[in-house]
């Protein structure tokens, strides 16, 4: 922590948001082709319509309600929610009530597309009523009626293959999540329904736990066997069931007793600065940890050995990193943060295997600790995330990270090994206001860093695709990590694992957080994604990359390297322009490097899980703000400079072209499709970028952000964007250069160690 000691230190430049100003943009687009007419369109559906009738007829009462669960499958042409069939759901009467993705043959050779499907809730008269409106001439005076009927591939009900997700060949029991549709005043009633179903297949019912939340689904958990499950399948109000296996604390992957390299610290200061850890507690005896944790108690669950132990070294990492990293008998620094340990593992009745007890314990505790901000899991259920559904660990965390303004390290899992898709990143790692993170180890041949075979590799799910979004060291057999042992505390636990990768990013959040106080934890993550280095920039190995680990180093700048902050919040549907703070008077002839990082949070929504984000910040580079581009229908556009080329300007005009509303982009790909703009991270919450471009063509460059909100948000996005600028080969002082010409911006306040520590 040097940072405050040395006068040549150039901190990141801080008060980017006093940059921003409004600005207005034409959205345009054309109508997309429909798969087919109206008339084709009506025929299918009542068609189908009759089909289902059929079927509801069929259906025993015990595994319905008055009102049926259907589904409208949208053609893939018109998966953006902005294609939503509104309209046709108001004239219709049927209640939209969730959502989630569908891959279908498109045609006889099997082509799997991919589009939505939409959750709707009617009844009988319902369905006759809707027979009745396709019959009339109501799409003779309500285009957009017809154009949504003509938007439908198929309604039908759910199939119990789409119902059941997540199960390998052998899995023959366990303890399985269900989850159901919200039934609103009878909710209640559907539950015990469900429950009903279970118990006279043999379930106890002590053992049945359910979780329901105000506008999202109902979870159950319970231990059953396939038999069971697919008995059950065909309750209407089911929308999935996915196995929930735990294996609370990692086996170990190396050898025991090996004599600590380091002393530990004198005890004579105590940091400020508190990482909670939600795990299976803390040795308080441990000579590490007595002075720099605390264990807050709970009676409700016991203390187990191997949870103790695994806490132990959580707590270590987090206060220490990986104690193989020092010297024999090195006297170690009081630690830059406190941790506040949380004992919610094992569970209190050792049958229960849902976590339903951990997550009710952190739903209580995370708003009332107002003293914390970041909080790291190295636990969760093993098994890959199913991108169909949304796991009641996976959604709690977001709903508390949103409501409550708090950072959630979260593990991605040891499973990385796994033939694939059980390689993929496990709950609740696929938080999307949070980070996951992944471990690395080192190439036993050349040395290099690459990710341990055993971390969980990505894609993340719709709302953050890149998972992991960081790595740090877990270590491996070869490499294992030197561990708090609380079993021995004149010993270390030797151990690897992404439990230990994680508490290493936790620690250098709260650092940062505690450091710089005009920071929030949306900057804190955006800044650890932004400094992390990957080779490839991004992959699902490693997500964004490895994690620095000086933080001085990451709130630094250098005389031709700069880091801006911005840190605002707009509406969904608004823009806001971001100028680039590239002095004009600089004599800049080489190539400039900018590269950008935005974060944001969003209130998520687990019953659209196509649309789980319901809001995030798109951005489009401009690197010249004299040079625009004139378009005319079927004709080649054309490109000027808005002062230099007047007279061809108004020339263009008056033959008919149309000037744009904001001068050319760098970025020349245009998206297509909702999959293509998906693939390019649209609605993710964090967005990382680079850009390489030759001085000459620059002028007063700038990013506009543009906010994005659907299921009917109009919630506030909170956004943070790093943005940093590199000319590695500028004779000049870029950074001094950009303090003068743009007076606002200022080095951010880092406090020193003797500021966050309170002596003891």
């Amino acid at each position: 922590m040097s940072a405050n000691n040395n006068k040549g230190y150039l901190p990141i430049l801080g008060n980017g948001e006093l940059l921003i100003s409004p600005v207005k943009k034409k959205f345009g687009g054309g109508e997309k082709p429909f798969p087919r007419t109206y008339e084709e369109s009506k025929k299918n559906i009542i068609n189908q319509v009759k089909t289902i009738k059929t079927r509801i007829q069929s259906m025993p009462e015990n595994k319905r309600m008055d009102e049926i669960v259907l589904t409208v499958r949208l053609n893939e042409g018109f998966l953006a929610k902005s294609y939503c069939p509104d309209t046709f759901f108001r004239h219709t009467t049927l209640e939209n009530i969730g959502s989630r993705r569908w891959m279908y043959n498109s045609d006889t050779l099997g082509k799997k597309e991919y589009s939505k499907l939409h959750f709707i809730k009617t009844n009988e008269n319902g369905l006759t009523k809707l027979v009745d409106i396709l019959e009339s001439d109501l799409h003779l005076t309500i285009e957009s009626f017809e154009k949504d009927v003509r938007k439908i591939e198929e309604v039908s009900m759910l199939e119990t293959d789409e119902v059941i997700q997540g199960f390998a060949n052998e899995w023959s029991e366990g303890t399985v999540e269900f989850v159901l549709h919200p039934f609103e005043e009878q909710n209640e009633e559907m539950l015990k329904k469900f429950i009903m179903l279970l118990t006279e297949c043999g379930v106890n019912e002590d053992g049945i736990k359910v979780k329901s939340y105000s506008g999202g689904p109902n979870f159950v958990t319970a231990v059953v066997n396939k038999n069971i499950i697919n008995h059950v399948s065909d309750y209407n109000p089911l929308r999935t069931v996915h196995p929930l296996k735990l294996e609370f604390f990692p086996q170990m992957r190396g050898d025991e007793g090996e004599i600590p390299k380091a002393v530990p610290p004198l005890g004579k200061s105590i940091s400020r600065i508190k990482v909670g850890v939600f795990d299976g507690g803390i040795d308080q005896n441990n000579p590490f940890l007595k002075k720099f944790s605390k264990e807050n108690q709970s009676n409700k669950f016991p203390v187990a050995s191997n949870g103790i132990q695994h806490g132990t070294a959580v707590a270590g990492v987090a206060l220490y990193g990986d104690l193989n990293q020092y010297t024999n008998n090195t006297q170690l620094e009081d630690p830059v943060v406190f941790v506040e340990s949380f004992r919610v593992l094992p569970l209190s009745d050792p049958k229960d295997f849902d976590l339903y007890e951990a997550i009710d314990y952190i739903e209580k505790t995370v708003p009332i600790r107002h003293d914390i901000n970041v909080y790291n899991l190295s636990f969760g259920p093993v098994g890959p995330i199913v991108d169909d559904e949304i796991s009641r660990f996976t959604y709690s965390l977001d709903m508390l990270a949103w409501n409550h303004k708090k950072l959630f390290v979260v593990a991605v899992g040891n499973d990385g090994n796994s033939p694939s898709p059980f390689n993929r990143i496990q709950a609740p790692a696929d938080i999307v206001n949070g980070l996951g993170v992944g471990a690395y180890t080192f190439n036993y041949q050349n040395g290099s860093k690459v990710r341990a075979d055993y971390s969980c590799i990505g894609d993340g799910r719709e709302g953050c695709k890149v998972k992991p979004d960081i790595s740090a060291f877990g270590g491996d057999s070869r490499y294992p990590m030197h561990l708090l042992n609380a079993s021995n505390s004149q010993t270390t636990w030797l151990n690897a694992g992404t439990s230990f990768a994680a508490p290493i990013v936790s620690s250098k959040a709260a650092e940062i957080l505690g450091r710089c106080e005009q920071f929030n934890p949306i900057v804190a993550r955006a800044l650890l994604i932004h400094t992390a280095e990957n080779p490839n920039k991004v992959d699902t190995e490693i997500g964004y990359g490895i994690i620095n680990m000086d933080v001085d180093n990451i709130l630094e700048c250098n005389e031709n390297k700069v880091t801006i902050i911005y840190s605002n919040s707009m509406n969904p549907s608004g823009l806001a322009k971001l100028p680039i703070p590239l002095p004009m008077n600089s004599k800049i002839s080489s190539k400039v490097e900018f590269s950008w990082t935005i974060a944001t949070t969003s209130k998520a929504n687990a019953l659209h899980v196509e649309d789980y984000t319901e809001s995030a910040v798109s951005d489009t580079f401009y690197p010249h703000d004299k040079k625009y581009t004139l378009s005319k229908k079927n004709y080649k556009p054309l490109k000027f400079h808005i002062l230099n080329d007047k007279d061809s300007i108004k020339m263009a005009i008056d033959d008919g072209y149309k000037l744009g509303s904001l001068p050319n982009t760098s970025t020349a790909k245009q998206y297509q499709t909702e999959q293509a703009r998906r693939g390019e991270l649209k609605w993710d919450t964090v967005v990382k970028k680079w850009k390489n471009m030759n001085a000459s063509s620059l002028e007063n460059p700038f990013l506009v952000l543009h906010g994005l909100g659907r299921n009917g948000s109009n919630e506030r996005i909170d956004y943070a964007v790093v943005l940093t600028i590199s000319i590695p080969k500028y004779k000049g002082n870029l950074y001094e250069e950009i303090l003068n010409e743009y007076k606002v911006l200022q080095p951010i306040g880092i406090r020193s160690r003797n500021e966050i520590m309170i002596q003891v």
